[in-house]
């Protein structure tokens, strides 16, 4: 294929390009932007807020550790030794 038929395909393919493009504006019109209808508030307030002493942490949340009520006696006896003749 020579050089000048390779033109007419590029020249085809932009001419392809301009189109579509224009036809998608007119198919697909973009909607105009809308200025927002409320104002976002800021969440930060800046300024340093005055630290208060508070009293020492109380622990009582936490599950006390179990406490024996009763000595452990064991009901186990132990195996004698037997032997076989």
């Amino acid at each position: 294929m020579k050089w000048s038929n390779w033109s007419i395909i590029v020249v085809l393919i932009l001419a392809n390009y301009l189109v579509f493009s224009t036809l998608a504006v007119l198919v697909f019109p973009t909607q105009p932007l809308t200025p927002p209808t409320h104002i976002v508030e800021p969440t930060f307030t800046p300024g340093a807020k005055q630290l208060q002493r508070v009293g020492t942490l109380t622990y009582d949340f936490l599950t006390p550790s179990p406490t024996a009520t009763a000595p452990l006696t064991s009901t186990l006896t132990p195996a004698s030794p037997t032997r076989e003749p």
